[in-house]
């Protein structure tokens, strides 16, 4: 029964430490559509704001929650964390929706808007995009959403029954 405590302890450990890192991994990619698409976009007014809106949805709102979520897992918060993150999740169901019409408002934009598509092509040629089109990025938030899924059920797995903690992941 030790071992087996002790096995779970270190698998959960584990994988709460890669819940960690690929957190930041993955704020680091919103941070870049944030910082070189959405701020610079919003100040230059090269797009409506509800086209704006149209293609980027709550992406602010979804980095808030990833980053207080981060803050929780640097402290080792775990059950807090979700508690707390578990109220975001709408959030990604209205960005999951839109995903689509997002899509398609992005390449009508980069279609019919000359000084947008210049933009984005200025964008996406920066090192810190690696390649990257703003395509690319958009669908992040609901790939985490399917990695956080396999994370927690991980999680789940290798807590002892009996804690507080197994309550809130279950």
């Amino acid at each position: 029964v030790e071992d087996q405590r002790a096995r779970w302890e270190r698998k959960r450990s584990r994988t709460a430490k890669e819940l960690l890192e690929t957190e930041h991994k993955y704020l680091e990619q919103l941070d870049l559509v944030l910082t070189y698409f959405v701020t610079i976009l919003k100040a230059k007014g090269t797009l409506k704001p509800a086209v704006l809106e149209t293609i980027f949805g709550p992406l602010e709102s979804l980095y808030s929650a990833s980053h207080v979520l981060s803050l929780h897992l640097e402290k080792g918060n775990l059950g807090p964390g979700l508690e707390n993150f578990c109220q975001s999740l709408d959030l990604y169901g209205h960005y999951a929706e839109n995903l689509e019409h997002a899509n398609k408002t992005l390449k009508e934009q980069v279609r019919k808007n000359k000084s947008f598509r210049r933009f984005k092509k200025l964008q996406e040629t920066r090192p810190q995009f690696q390649g990257r089109q703003l395509e690319d990025l958009l669908p992040l938030p609901l790939q985490r959403l399917h990695q956080y899924k396999h994370f927690f059920r991980d999680l789940l797995e290798n807590t002892s029954p009996d804690t507080a903690e197994y309550q809130k992941l279950a």
